[in-house]
């Protein structure tokens, strides 16, 4: 029996191919944020049995994220098989030079090839659901819709750009994303969870449909519920119930999310059953999970070092917030410091004043610290050279002596000059000083409130790491494969050899050792022409017309900004 008929009879029931025989297929679902730390449990419970015959007849991994290991960077590494210094992404915003100001990303800032693209070079037919930092949608996918950073459905999210008008009337509405809002409780998970129940049905309803009724050679969907959900739920769904007890309403709202692993698994069952017998299947997770314990302010701490000043009017402002400790006030001052910003929103820049600051936090993704270097910075004070050098030595001395307010111990696990994690063409644009802390144990922005506050529902309970996973199945996959553990850039050559397409020379990924079967490549397609070859040496380099236009009117940009918010990344 050859490997597709015994992968056809023996693993997950799937439609019969199309015309084109065995021509070879690859569908990459995507389960944002899935450890196996849950997932395994969730399988030997019966739970997830789709994705159990997946991992138990096909090969499996853990998979290293990048850093930081967070959705934008991780995912586009993916992508272009190349770390965040070579693709330049570092997070769900960026700096344009001369501006105290982020801006949103898009895909427009994606500066090395994505994976997708090579094949549709190559003369293969590509759908995408979903997949982050793909917004705006490239006019090379066969079909696709977009993903989290796409403002609403009124945009031009899909490709072609009639699909979803030709598609909602009999799919009903798309959802975007479901993320929380304003959880107080366990008594508002069920509301929150039907939300995310009804996003991830439809998001499978629209897969299924395209998988079976358009043309395909690679196909990807990302489902990021499992995200949202370990956010706001880790410590019930971990059993560790560090920070609440284990009371009956937590208990119910642990046992409705399982419900919704259990609904996800089901779906995940119904795409599989969309796919041609010659499929190959990856599953991929772009980063783990773990608890989330308390947050450090690092802008805080960098005042308290003597490295930041606060502006003065944040500096009376706060004091008078603080000493009337009135919510409602503190809120009203917010609105009217952010000019015309959604509710809550503070952009760190108003808070500093930089004529008297040396470094600063700009992102709660990041895990990083810029220095205000002059010449770089709009309203820069710090000299390159010696100074600079100066002022990130002492980040670094004062963040590793930086302890834990209740055992003592070092609250980083690690603190790095940019140069020492990152190479690449946009090493300057990652943040000059690099930090991990303590697994429990994140990022906050703000100036007001303890250094390290306690984690709570506002907060959330859970927080990425980096150890994602792999699963691969299908006929060209070898069987009962641990591999131990492969880097999240490996899974773009690997796509690449299974259509018999050369991996480029740029790429810092490489196939895992053990995983495909001898032999394993699609149909040779010829590559790519010297004509797409300069395309994409040029997209790797110096970047296109595009680099730095944002892909957003104020407006949209604002709708993006509250849903990243609503996750806890802004």
């Amino acid at each position: 029996m050859g490997q597709s008929e015994r992968a056809s009879s023996e693993g997950p029931e799937r439609r019969p191919g199309t015309e084109r025989g065995k021509r070879p297929r690859v569908l990459v679902i995507g389960l944002d944020g899935a450890p196996f730390a849950l997932l395994d449990g969730w399988m030997a419970r019966g739970l997830m049995p789709n994705l159990q015959r997946l991992a138990s007849e096909g090969s499996r991994a853990a998979l290293r994220s990048v850093m930081p290991p967070v959705t934008a960077p991780a995912w586009v590494s993916f992508a272009t098989g190349v770390r965040p210094g070579r693709h330049g992404v570092f997070d769900f915003r960026k700096r344009d030079a001369g501006q105290l100001s982020r801006r949103l990303i898009s895909s427009r800032d994606v500066r090395a090839p994505v994976v997708w693209d090579m094949l549709a070079e190559a003369g293969l037919r590509v759908g995408l659901i979903n997949v982050p930092v793909t917004y705006p949608l490239s006019d090379r996918t066969a079909f696709g819709i977009s993903d989290m950073l796409t403002p609403s459905t009124e945009v031009q999210f899909t490709h072609p750009p009639s699909l979803y008008a030709e598609l909602e009337p009999e799919l009903g509405e798309y959802i975007i994303d479901a993320p929380p809002s304003h959880l107080k409780g366990p008594k508002d998970i069920e509301p929150f969870l039907d939300a995310l129940e009804h996003c991830t049905r439809q998001r499978a309803r629209y897969t299924v449909h395209l998988l079976k009724n358009r043309e395909w050679d690679f196909g990807m969907v990302v489902f990021v519920g499992t995200d949202r959900l370990q956010h706001v739920l880790w410590d019930a769904l971990s059993g560790e119930f560090a920070l609440y007890p284990a009371t009956p309403d937590l208990v119910r709202a642990k046992e409705r999310a399982e419900k919704f692993i259990a609904v996800l698994d089901g779906l995940i069952g119904e795409i599989l059953a969309a796919c041609p017998a010659e499929t190959d299947v990856f599953v991929v997770s772009d980063h783990g999970f773990g608890p989330l314990r308390r947050k450090f302010r690092a802008n805080k701490w960098l005042a308290q070092q003597g490295l930041l000043t606060p502006s003065r009017r944040r500096g009376m402002l706060g004091r008078m917030v603080a000493s009337a400790d009135v919510l409602r006030l503190r809120h009203r001052v917010a609105r009217l410091l952010a000019r015309g910003k959604a509710p809550g929103t503070i952009p760190f820049w108003r808070w500093i004043n930089w004529d008297r600051t040396r470094a600063y936090a700009a992102s709660v993704t990041e895990i990083g610290i810029y220095v205000n270097l002059r010449g770089r910075e709009s309203k820069g004070i710090v000299s390159p050279g010696e100074e600079y050098e100066e002022v990130r030595d002492r980040v670094l001395r004062g963040l590793r002596e930086l302890r834990h307010p209740e055992t003592g111990k070092p609250m980083v696990t690690m603190a790095a000059r940019r140069e020492e994690l990152f190479d690449g063409p946009h090493l300057e644009e990652a943040p000059d000083v690099v930090f991990l802390l303590d697994d429990a144990c994140t990022v906050d922005l703000r100036l007001e409130g303890p250094l390290f506050e306690r984690a709570s529902w506002r907060t959330g309970t859970g927080m990425h790491r980096f150890e994602g996973v792999l699963i691969a199945w299908g006929p060209r996959i070898r069987r009962g494969q641990h591999l131990g553990e492969v880097e999240i850039i490996d899974v773009a050559p690997t796509v690449l050899q299974l259509f018999g397409l050369p991996a480029s020379e740029n790429l810092e990924g490489r196939v895992p050792e053990g995983l495909l079967v001898e032999g394993a490549a699609g149909a040779e397609t010829g590559g790519a022409s010297p004509r797409q070859q300069e395309r994409r040496e040029k997209q790797a380099g110096d970047g296109d017309e595009d680099e730095g236009a944002s892909a957003y009117t104020d407006e949209e940009a604002r709708q993006v900004e509250e849903r990243l918010r609503r996750l806890g990344y802004l």
